[in-house]
């Protein structure tokens, strides 16, 4: 191979891995073998192989990032520029395969400026940085709009303004477009092009379909499924001496038309009743629920949705750009949209027979109605393999002889056989994706609703996937498919195309209530200033007379004039409520703390109540003011107020930030086991069962997501920032003294009020 032009002189993006071999921890075989590999500055390499072949493992290893949330062995050396990579902050833009899980802040704005903090930019240059990179990805809402509101596809771009904000020397992008449609793909197939030319970047990316980056790239390097560099050169001369092995392999080689869908065993899936439309709806309007950094929920249309009929035995595709509300449209076919403001629909599911099946927002789902979301982890609810894929079939009563051949013959299928006794929590994305399509349908549903089924798939599992899709749709199933897959939809027997809602700009800004004015310490300091006041109460008069002045300052607090009124502000009452709400574990706590001191108090009311009401003072205010503490402005106000080391502060927000998001994984979880018919009933030992069982859920989603976190963070330099400065300014205003004077009143009544 000729060398790149930009080997001459001593520019920076010099990439040298030298025997680089990776085995993680509990794995026989290494992912990684006897890796040698030199990029010289500048050049752009596409990196290629089937799935499972080590592609991402290879990107981190780069980056220096491979021990940082997994152990294992590993042996060999990586450099960047001649130093280990990490020790230069800001040297290395990763973007990682499922970005949402590499969000570190609350905000747009604040996380693409996170890297920026990290290498200790001024402040006063920011701006221009995050503008300048949120605009090259095409992502033009406001930058105060909350990060877990956007859609998959924006936060794949968000993910890659925040490494292009960098200005790295070497820019790693992992499967950047293939959560893109189309349109969005080719813009920020583009946008990489002209920012690595522009500032002459060493890029690796990696990518199933090659077609779309060959011109792009000036290397293709080609991995094995064993972790071998085994075709490594100039992209045309790869293509054309290796290309129909490539295709072999699995790998997606421009000009070699698309694999024929894998055949399944005759019979596997028998005859459903035909004729019927498992989905007849009018148009829908879809809403969602968007909480603010501010405490605030508002509301904004998700999609609007055409009238559909789909019947028995077709496919069906939704179309449309990136936020346009396909998965939105999924759900509410589904019956899965409880967590919907409200919705003009009228969705209709027959059962076998052809009789209509109403879809429930709350309690056991119908089984004829199958899904498969896009992040596919939120499926999992066995602990392996083999029986993950009979969990929905045991619920739905399908006896274990028929329906094990038929899972073991679909595992066959997409290739996970040798797994089938693993824990399906350490396969890889797609072989995830590969077995919440499996699990799914074994059970033989009527409609199935897919998010991106071919996403991160080589030709070969693409194959597989859509041999499925073919023999349910043989047998009577219908399926609905949410795609950008150009091959999935031209097979389609019909398309339907979203465009997204618009997004009406509030006319007039609301004047925001004290407690969303004040700052994090504040806050928390008014919250902290309770539990003096609760221990001083003492009699049940004095404890009254501080939880009358606590209900007048929670009227004060949240009953703030406002400035005119923006669409989808929540009312005075929608505030109250939710303080109502929060408050219920509260007033639990008292009253369990009440009737612990009756028994142990010698049955004296007095004693119950006064320990009542004492709790209940120091919880109130907790409830009232913590969730207006943004996350974002605490590590502001603790690394510039309080001087607090910046590595624990910024990654306790970035904790922080995550509990927004409990809410909608909550819910996730909670329909996939809906529409997998493990809801358990109503009563209340159901309920704990279930509630258990979702709880575990999200603490092992949660471990996971820490992992990639902290791989997407130190990627942006977090690790090993040697001087970090802060986007956000950390100010004490005039409303942060008076709620923490209004507190220390409260504390002043609790102690001197007469008894």
């Amino acid at each position: 191979m000729a060398p790149h032009p930009a080997e001459a002189g001593d520019r920076p993006g010099r990439v040298e891995l030298t025997g680089l071999t990776w085995r993680p921890h509990g794995r026989r075989d290494p992912v990684l073998r006897d890796i040698d590999l030199a990029i010289p500055p500048g050049q752009r390499v596409l990196l290629v192989g089937p799935s499972g072949s080590g592609k991402s493992t290879l990107l981190r290893a780069i980056a220096g990032l491979l021990e940082t949330a997994d152990s294992g062995e590993l042996t060999g050396t990586a450099l960047i520029d001649g130093v280990a990579p990490g020790e230069r902050a800001g040297s290395v833009g990763l973007v990682l395969q499922e970005p949402g899980a590499g969000v570190v802040a609350a905000t747009v704005g604040r996380d693409v400026a996170f890297g920026l903090e990290n290498i200790g930019l001024p402040r006063e240059e920011m701006p221009a940085r995050v503008a300048a990179a949120l605009s090259a990805v095409e992502l033009t809402m406001p930058q105060d709009t909350p990060t877990h509101a956007l859609s998959g596809g924006e936060t794949q771009r968000l993910a890659l303004a925040g490494a292009l904000a960098l200005s790295p020397a070497v820019l790693l992008l992992d499967e950047p477009t293939a959560m893109l449609d189309p349109d969005n793909a080719a813009a920020v197939r583009a946008v990489v092009d002209e920012v690595s030319g522009a500032r002459d970047l060493t890029t690796v990316v990696v990518e199933h379909v090659l077609g779309p980056w060959v011109p792009f790239a000036d290397r293709l390097l080609v991995l094995s499924a064993e972790g071998s560099i085994v075709a490594d050169g100039d992209p045309q001369g790869v293509l054309a001496e290796h290309g129909p092995a490539l295709a072999a392999a699995g790998i997606w080689v421009p000009g070699v038309p698309s694999p024929t869908p894998m055949a399944l065993p005759d019979g596997l899936f028998p005859t459903l009743v035909a004729g019927t439309a498992p989905i007849d709806s009018t148009p829908l309007t879809i809403r969602r629920r968007v909480r603010t950094v501010r405490g605030e929920v508002r509301g904004r249309v998700a999609a609007r949705t055409p009238a559909l009929a789909l019947p028995a035995g077709t496919v069906h595709a939704l179309v449309g750009p990136s936020g346009a509300g396909k998965s939105s449209a999924l759900l509410a076919h589904a019956g899965l949209l409880e967590d919907a403001l409200g919705a003009d629909e009228r969705v209709t599911v027959t059962d076998l027979a052809g009789r209509a099946v109403d879809l429930p927002t709350e309690g056991p789902h119908p089984l004829g109605v199958a899904w498969v979301p896009q992040w596919s982890s939120s499926t999992i609810v066995a602990r392996t393999v083999i029986d993950e894929c009979l969990t929905t079939s045991r619920a739905a009563g399908v006896p274990d002889a028929v329906a094990r051949p038929r899972a073991e013959a679909l595992l066959e299928a997409v290739g996970l056989t040798r797994l089938a006794g693993s824990d399906p929590r350490h396969l890889s994305g797609g072989e995830q994706r590969r077995l919440a399509l499996v699990a799914a349908v074994v059970h033989h549903p009527r409609l199935l609703l897919l998010d991106e089924p071919t996403v991160g798939q080589d030709r070969l599992t693409w194959a597989a996937v859509v041999g499925i899709v073919d023999a349910l749709t043989a047998s009577g199933t219908a399926v609905e498919a949410a795609t950008h897959d150009a091959t999935f939809i031209a097979r389609a027997d019909g398309v339907t195309r979203l465009v997204p809602p618009p997004r009406k700009p509030e006319a007039t800004a609301p004047r925001l209530p004290l407690a969303a004015r004040c700052g994090p310490l504040a806050l928390l300091a008014a919250s902290a200033l309770a539990i003096p006041a609760g221990v001083a109460a003492g009699t049940i008069a004095r404890s009254v007379l501080v939880l009358g002045l606590v209900a007048a300052l929670a009227v004060l607090a949240l009953w703030a004039p406002r400035r005119g009124s923006a669409p989808g502000a929540p009312a005075p009452s929608g505030r109250f409520r939710g303080f109502a709400l929060r408050l219920v574990p509260g007033l639990i706590g008292a009253l369990s703390v009440g009737w612990s001191s009756w028994l142990l108090g010698g049955r004296d009311v007095v004693v119950a109540v006064e320990a009542f009401l004492r709790v209940l003072i120091i919880v109130a205010p907790s409830a009232l003011l913590i969730p207006f503490v943004d996350p974002d402005e605490l590590g502001d106000h603790a690394g510039q107020r309080l001087h607090l080391p910046a590595r624990p502060v910024v990654a306790t927000s970035a904790a922080l930030q995550r509990i927004t998001t409990f809410g909608g994984i909550w819910a996730e979880i909670s329909r996939a086991r809906r529409v997998r018919g493990l809801s358990g009933g109503r009563g209340p030992r159901a309920l704990l069962r279930t509630t258990g069982a979702i709880t575990v859920g999200m603490l092992i989603r949660s471990l996971h997501a820490a992992a990639a976190l902290a791989v997407a963070m130190d990627a942006r330099g977090f690790a090993t920032a040697q001087r970090r400065t802060w986007a956000g300014t950390a100010p004490w205003r005039r409303a942060d003294s008076i709620l923490v004077g209004l507190a220390l009143l409260v504390v002043a009544v609790a102690v001197l009020a007469p008894r």
